[in-house]
């Protein structure tokens, strides 16, 4: 099992600084035969419409300031 774990942390371009402890302990090999990720995602739960009912319209809401605009 520990070869195998070995193997997948080296396509990660990783090492195992830590076997045999629990979890993983890596760092990262720089040149390592991994994919680096160029960029990261952020996740955003922000709602960029909004549609009140009572108004029936539909607002755009600034990610920035948070102030909603009648479309």
């Amino acid at each position: 099992m520990r070869i195998i774990e070995d193997f997948k942390a080296w396509l990660r371009g990783e090492k195992r600084i830590a076997p045999g402890v629990r979890g993983r302990v890596y760092e990262r090999i720089e040149g390592g035969p991994g994919v680096v990720a160029r960029t990261t995602l952020k996740a955003t739960l922000f709602p960029s419409r909004v549609y009140r009912a009572a108004e029936d319209a539909w607002y755009r809401v600034s990610p920035k300031t948070g102030e909603l605009t009648k479309e």
